[in-house]
């Protein structure tokens, strides 16, 4: 109403008394600062290095835009609690969520179709057309690609030095194949005394790690029929000879730990001490053992995926950031500033550099395991090549031992897209049961496992 009244006296004004009508900004007439609610804050008390990052945000934020006002929100994604948040409308204006997560979100409601301004600014062409598709309805946009990981093996220099699987440059003699995984794992136990290999197999995490072999080995979990349901389809020979593999790594080889059943937390503990050679990791893995067992950073070799007879993959995931529904255009626009500022938009300006290279300088202070990201959500080159030239001044880990985890030959494989925790828990426990039952019949095993899979999530 005060703004319409205001345009009706402006009206009755002389041409004069127009021209000074038209020419104040939105504060100048007295207008409220906008608002945004960033979600995923982080705690003061838990975590003061990125809080005090994300307080840096605000300030350089300010530069930008002065006329909008910021409001931390330390909302975390969790299944048990997001539905009942968005229902009660208490949903940050932007907030992060798995991979795994924004069809469902989208289709409830809870998600603000955000086309026009991914447009608008460059997001719809320098994003990974893949990972868009995540956040896509219908050819509409609803969130924004914001990190990724990728999968790929971590190596103890110690105990690779100790088993002679050393080139005379200092880099490892790593495996390039699954076979030669085992291969490795035997030199490593035979002249070590300890576990050349080891995995998870506690918990729905050890199903996560084992899809990377699985892919390799030419598994497809699930397939989409015309009508839009999904049927499983792993109880092949493909599978079988997969879970064989880990299989013979116990009862064939004996190069795994005695005890099997390892959670995450497990078997950093045995890497980061010596007692196991090399497993799986994710490539945000790499501060647990130098933080929690004091790890020589320059101990720690990685390595892209290795092989399989259908190839090379390796699991990709990540957060996305989404618009509640109820955000406004303003409150978007400004959105998107904040994305800008703090490095998360297409362009890098001067302001996201110096966020990112303070991010990075934090970490490193604080002891953390820096390298150049081997996954961007980006496909636009020069904007990767501008964070690789932010990232490598910092690099703090010795690159004879560390390969990156990417290379020509990876193939990039997101998370199953249907029922996808309670799949990494029917995994697992095929798993266990190979594990711990040297005679298991792993056929009629998997088709019972892949019709109670179907009946009970997919169906």
């Amino acid at each position: 109403m005060k703004k319409k009244l205001f345009a009706v006296m402006c009206m009755a004004l002389s041409l004069s008394m127009l021209t000074g009508c038209g020419g104040g900004t939105n504060q100048e007439m007295g207008d409220e600062k906008i608002e945004i609610s960033v979600g995923y804050w982080p705690n003061p008390e838990t975590d003061a290095e990125r809080y005090a990052i994300y307080e840096g945000y605000i300030e350089t934020f300010k530069q930008k835009r002065p006329d909008v006002t910021v409001i931390p929100d330390e909302m975390n994604h969790s299944n048990d609690t997001f539905m009942a948040l968005a229902a009660a409308g208490q949903l940050p204006n932007i907030y992060r969520v798995p991979f795994t997560e924004p069809k469902n979100i989208i289709n409830a409601g809870y998600a603000r179709d955000i086309t026009d301004i991914m447009k608008k600014r460059g997001y719809d062409k320098k994003l990974n057309s893949d990972l868009l598709d995540i956040v896509t309805v219908d050819g509409r946009y609803y969130g924004i690609p914001y990190n990724g990981y990728m999968m790929g093996m971590w190596y103890n220099v110690n105990l690779f030095e100790q088993a002679g699987l050393v080139n005379e440059d200092g880099s490892l003699k790593y495996p390039k194949t699954w076979e030669e995984v085992a291969e490795t794992a035997k030199i490593i136990t035979e002249k070590t005394g300890q576990p050349g290999f080891g995995f998870q197999c506690k918990d729905a995490e050890a199903g996560w790690n084992f899809m990377n072999i699985a892919w390799s080995y030419g598994v497809k979990f699930m397939e989409m029929g015309e009508d839009g349901k999904y049927t499983a389809t792993f109880a092949t020979k493909e599978m079988a000879d997969a879970l064989q593999f880990i299989s013979d790594l116990k009862w064939k080889y004996n190069v795994i730990p005695a005890n099997v059943l390892l959670s995450r937390g497990d078997l950093v503990k045995l890497f980061a001490t010596d007692q196991v050679g090399m497993s799986i990791c994710a490539e945000d893995w790499l501060d647990s053992p130098v933080k929690n067992y004091n790890m020589p950073k320059e101990k720690i070799g990685t390595s892209p995926m290795p092989s399989g007879p259908a190839g090379t993959y390796a699991e990709t995931g990540g957060d996305a950031w989404l618009i509640s529904a109820e955000t406004t255009d303003e409150q978007l626009e400004a959105l998107f500033d904040w994305l800008d500022v703090v490095g998360n938009g297409p362009e890098l300006s001067d302001l996201a550099k110096t966020n990112i290279e303070n991010n990075v300088k934090a970490r490193a202070s604080d002891g953390k395991v820096i390298t150049v990201p081997a996954f961007s959500v980006w496909q636009d080159e020069e904007r990767n090549k501008q964070i690789e030239e932010i990232y490598t001044p910092y690099v703090n880990t010795d690159p004879k031992v560390q390969v990156s985890m990417m290379n020509d030959k990876v193939m990039l494989h997101a998370e199953e897209p249907m029922a996808t925790q309670e799949l990494y828990r029917v995994v697992s426990s095929l798993m266990q049961e190979v594990l711990t039952n040297e005679n298991v019949d792993i056929m009629p095993l998997l088709e019972e496992k892949q019709a109670n899979f179907q009946r009970d999530f997919l169906d």
